[in-house]
Order: C-alpha cells, then sequence, then structure tokens
C-alpha cells in the first residue's frame, strides 16, 4: 500500500490511502542533554529541539540570543526576524505584524529551507511552546533541511502543498482553504493528510489532556508521520545507524565529531558527508566500549593527528603518560586508541583534545599557571614557617627528651614543606599523577646530563644548612641532608610547582635539548625559594651570611633549570630527587 503522493495522476494529485503503514527507520529520539530533554534528528545531531509549555523570551532578549537559535511560533515576543550575522532566526506570525500579510511558521520555514539555509556544521538551538501541526511542520523542515535541499528530493510538491495548506489553516481558518488554489480533488487529499497528521493533538485536546502530554514524545511521533507521507520507502534506505557522542570546533570553520555505528571509518564517508557537509574535520569513530578510530576527514586542513596524540596521551588514564607502547598514536591521517589496555576517556573528553591540539597554545595560559604555581608554593612556604616558628619552637623541644635533629636543624621546617606538598598533590594530582611526574622513569636520556649535574651544579647550586653540621649523628645527618631537603625541594618544585604548569603542548618535550615553560618556571621559583632562606631571619640562616648571594641563586637557577630538564626527560620526579641528594653527598662529605 502507498501513501498519498506517492504517485501522482495527470492533474499532479496524491493517491492512495494514509491508513497503511510502512516500515520507515525511526530517526528521531528524545536525550538528555545538560539536564535538558532535547530531540534530535539523526541525520541532523547539532540541531536539538526544546519544546516547553508556555516559554516566551522578551523582545529585547531575543536579539541578544546566542548565535545558531531559531525560535518558533510564539516563543519570542518580537515580529519576524532573521539575523544574519548572528544567525538569529525568529519564524513567527504572531507580534507586530500583519497575520494576513504574514506566512505562517511552518511556510516561513519551507521558504528558507528552499533558499538553502546552511544548519550543518554549527550547534543549533530551536525553542518552541507548543507542538501544534504549524510548529511541528516547522520542526520537520528544520530537521530535514539537507534532504529536502538536495536536487534528487521527490517530495517537494507533496510537502509545498502540505505545507501550503496547514498554513492557510492556521492563519487564516478551514473556510479559508480555498486560498490555497488546489483543484477540488487535490484538496481533499491534502486536507486528508493534514487530519492524519492533527488526529493525535484534536483527540488529546478533546479529551482535556492536551497539556498534561508530553509534548516532545507527541512531536517525535507526528515528525515520523511526517516522514510516511513525505518520503517513498527507498528514499531512506541509505539512513545508518549512527549515533552522534560529540562534537566541538576545532577551528578553520571545521568540527570533530565522535559517533558511534558498526559501520567502518571508511563506509561512513558518504553518510557523514551528507550529515555535515564542508565542515567536517575529523572524525573519532567508537568501535567497541574502549576503541576508537580517529580520521583527519579534510587532508587539507591545517595540522595533523600527532598533535592530537600528544594530547590524548597526556590526557587518558590508561596511557599514564608513557613514551612509547600502549598509547595512541597512528598516521598522519587516520590512527587509533591504545590497543592493549583501549581508552578511559569519554567521548566529551576525546573531543576536547581534538579542540584544544587545533588551537594555538594561549601564552595568557603560562602566565596563569606560573601565577597559580607562585601562589601555591609560597602558601606551603610560609604556612611551614609560621608552624615552624610558633608550634614547634625549640623551646618547646627543649622540654622534652629529643634528638639533635630537631633542635640542631632546621628539620622541621623542611619536614613540613614535605607533609603540605603531598597534602596539595592528594588533592591536584590523583586523577592524573604522571603529570606532576608521580611515576616510574621512563627512557634513558635524561642519564646524560647526570655528569653535568652532579660536577657542575649540585655542589655549588643546592641548598645546604650549614647549621647543624657536625652537630648531628651520623643517621640523623643522613636523614636530614639526603633525604629531608632533597625530598622537600624536589616535590615542592619539580613535583607541584612543575605539574600545575605542565600542559598538554609542553608536556613532551621535541628536541632532545629543549627546556620546557615548567622546567623554567620551577626553577625560577625555586631561587626564589632560596633567597627566601638566605635573608629570613636567624633561625633558617645557614651561614652563608648573604656574601655572594647572586653567585649563589645562580647556581640554584641553573641546578633548576638542569634537574627539570631531567624531570621532563624522565617524566618522573624521581631522578631530580635522586640527583639532589646526591648532590647532597658533596658537602657531607
Amino acid at each position: 500500500m502507498k501513501y498519498a503522493g506517492d504517485n501522482t495522476s495527470s492533474e499532479d494529485e496524491p493517491k492512495a490511502s494514509l491508513s497503511s503503514v510502512r516500515n520507515l527507520p525511526k530517526r528521531y529520539t528524545i536525550q538528555n542533554r545538560d539536564n535538558k530533554r532535547i530531540l534530535i534528528c539523526l541525520e541532523a545531531p547539532n540541531i536539538e529541539v526544546q519544546i516547553e509549555a508556555g516559554l516566551t523570551v522578551a523582545s529585547s532578549a531575543v536579539r541578544k540570543s546566542p548565535p545558531c537559535t531559531i525560535y518558533l511560533d510564539g516563543v519570542a515576543q518580537s515580529e519576524p526576524f532573521m539575523d544574519l550575522e548572528k544567525q538569529i532566526y525568529n519564524f513567527d506570525h504572531h507580534e507586530n505584524c500583519m497575520r494576513p500579510f504574514t506566512l505562517s511558521t511552518c511556510e516561513q520555514a519551507l521558504v528558507m529551507t528552499l533558499k538553502g539555509m546552511n544548519l550543518r556544521g554549527r550547534d543549533w538551538r530551536v525553542f518552541a511552546n507548543e507542538p501544534d501541526l504549524d510548529t511541528v511542520l516547522a520542526i520537520w523542515l528544520i530537521l530535514n533541511h539537507v534532504r529536502i535541499q538536495q536536487k534528487e528530493f521527490s517530495g517537494l510538491n507533496r510537502l509545498s502543498a502540505l505545507v501550503r495548506l496547514e498554513g492557510i489553516i492556521d492563519s487564516h481558518g478551514l473556510e479559508m482553504t480555498a486560498l490555497s488554489g488546489f483543484p477540488p480533488k487535490l484538496l481533499v487529499n491534502i486536507k486528508k493528510m493534514v487530519d492524519y497528521l492533527r488526529a493525535d493533538e484534536v483527540d488529546l485536546k478533546s479529551k482535556g489532556i492536551w497539556k498534561e502530554t508530553d509534548f516532545l514524545e507527541h512531536t517525535s511521533l507526528i515528525l515520523h508521520k511526517v516522514d510516511r507521507i513525505i518520503y517513498k520507502s527507498e528514499e531512506l534506505d541509505d539512513v545508518k545507524d549512527v549515533k552522534e557522542l560529540a562534537r566541538v570546533e576545532i577551528g578553520n570553520n571545521r568540527i570533530a565529531v565522535v559517533v558511534e555505528t558498526q559501520l567502518g571509518i571508511y563506509e561512513l564517508e558518504p553518510y557523514l558527508n551528507r550529515m555535515y557537509g564542508e565542515s567536517l574535520g575529523l572524525v573519532i569513530l567508537k568501535k567497541e566500549e574502549k576503541t576508537y578510530t580517529l580520521r583527519r576527514w579534510d587532508p587539507f586542513m591545517p595540522g595533523d593527528l600527532n598533535t592530537v596524540y600528544n594530547i590524548l596521551n597526556f590526557v587518558d588514564p590508561a596511557v599514564r603518560g608513557r613514551v612509547n607502547g600502549n598509547q595512541w598514536g597512528g598516521s598522519t591521517d587516520i590512527g587509533g586508541s591504545p590497543r592493549e589496555s583501549g581508552t578511559k576517556l569519554t567521548p566529551q573528553n576525546i573531543a576536547k583534545a581534538c579542540r584544544d591540539a587545533f588551537r594555538k597554545p594561549d601564552p595568557g595560559s603560562h602566565v596563569i599557571r606560573f601565577v597559580r604555581s607562585l601562589i601555591t608554593t609560597s602558601a606551603i612556604i610560609g604556612i611551614s614557617s609560621l608552624c615552624t616558628s610558633y608550634f614547634f619552637s625549640q623551646s618547646w623541644f627543649s622540654r622534652t627528651t629529643t634528638m639533635a635533629l630537631f633542635t640542631k636543624s632546621d628539620f622541621i621546617f623542611f619536614a613540613l614543606l614535605i607533609f603540605f606538598t603531598i597534602l596539595c598533590l592528594t588533592f591536584l594530582a590523583h586523577k592524573r599523577p604522571w603529570q606532576f611526574g608521580i611515576s616510574a622513569p621512563s627512557g634513558r636520556r635524561w642519564w646524560f646530563i647526570f655528569p653535568f649535574v652532579f660536577f657542575s651544579v649540585i655542589g655549588l647550586g643546592v641548598y645546604f644548612p650549614y647549621k647543624g653540621k657536625g652537630l648531628l649523628s651520623t643517621f640523623e645527618t643522613a636523614i636530614y641532608f639526603i633525604v629531608t631537603i632533597p625530598l622537600s625541594s624536589e616535590l615542592l618544585f619539580r613535583c607541584l610547582a612543575h605539574g600545575i604548569m605542565v600542559n598538554a603542548h609542553n608536556f613532551e618535550s621535541k628536541s632532545r635539548w629543549h627546556l620546557s615553560f615548567p622546567s623554567i618556571a620551577a626553577a625560577l621559583l625555586y631561587s626564589g625559594f632560596i633567597f627566601y632562606i638566605l635573608v629570613y631571619p636567624d633561625y633558617l640562616q645557614n651561614g652563608f651570611q648573604g656574601k655572594g648571594t647572586a653567585g649563589f641563586l645562580l647556581a640554584a637557577f641553573v641546578l633548576g633549570l638542569s634537574t627539570g630538564f631531567v624531570r621532563d626527560k624522565s617524566r618522573s620526579v624521581f631522578p631530580p630527587i635522586l640527583f639532589h641528594a646526591l648532590g647532597m653527598i658533596v658537602f657531607i662529605n
């Protein structure tokens, strides 16, 4: 059995009954997004429809709406308009217009669609407050704009007749249907279509339960009925079960999308090209629960997948900052998720990583991260100093039986540095410990700098408190000089401060001898820490008394650069702690 309009007579009149049912794919689904229920079409996932009973937006607010917003049939308390610069549309025939001179909402949507209104690529929001047939037809036109604009679309005559008649009825009433100009037989057939589509609405209103109706469910049902009228069965054979999971803009008028389907990455090409057009730049295909394939869709788009891999490897807990092995990787045009474990990232995480990869690093972000590190390290040093002065004073220890380690040195201060640093790391590094160097060392290139660090820098640039030297036992000396001081300094600067300043763009050095921004900045902070110790009141004075301060601070800065280099190359804080500890041995011996 065929639907009205599947064949035409000599008068181009639709034939057949509306009572038959064809098995067409259900392309309209209701989803929850940002705590809101929305309706989308599988073939236009970038367009979300919100229907809220009684929703209205003041005229002053309508013009200030976010770009890519469409208001339908009474939502906007404003005259019909289109802001082409911001891409804001109001398809309406209520406020500030002469109703006899104004097309209905669905007719306005049809005209704009046929004139080539482009709704692909960017995220669009459509607002309605009641799904009467005029509004539902406008929604159908917006969600089906790609198929309507195709030259091979065969249902334009049926669609135009349906929209025209509903527009007349909605604007002027049933008594004005003669305005359509349809021959009597065609008018009867199109009226049957309208009655078929309005049957549920009329029934709900007659029962007095229209306001309690789930408007999204009702709209989805009517949209599917419109499909039955407008499309032939074979016209929707190319509809694939492709679910969009995430989408972001990546610059240069391109988007990256994450989709889920059983199709292969190359089988998707014609389908995705129709859905997204020229705006599609990068596709991420979810094949299984933790398995993804990446493909650069536009070969002429600036940038390639290598930067995407770097960022994904930085943020993915399944990779944990590995240099090789279980990583995201592949060629510059196609690649995939870690083969051994799969990924632990969500589709939204992956899409965000793609967006960050194609954006140029913002210099301002370096400043923000540096200030954040400065505030954090200063707070830890300040709190440790206050606690040492007022809560762990030597007079308090003198009343108890204690080791010289507590009374003859500044052990408490450095122990508190360790405590408060670990406390901060507990909150900041628990989700991504490898960002802060809390991982096993990787690679071997960092060993090459060991002789330089040990012989040229460590002996001069390391902070060595002369206070307590010669007064401690061998065990106390080892605990204080070889463990506590190196551990506190490196955890604070090469672990915490360095980790705060690391991001996906500077996590991996491209050059063998590259000094990253976090390394340089952390070295500056370490030099500032040494200066603080040199000028602080007597209990932290180390006997140096300010002589040769400039040279000493320079040496500390070089030490910070060297251990920062080791931190970058090993991706671990443990080698810098080791190097620092070995440097302390020079002074002890």
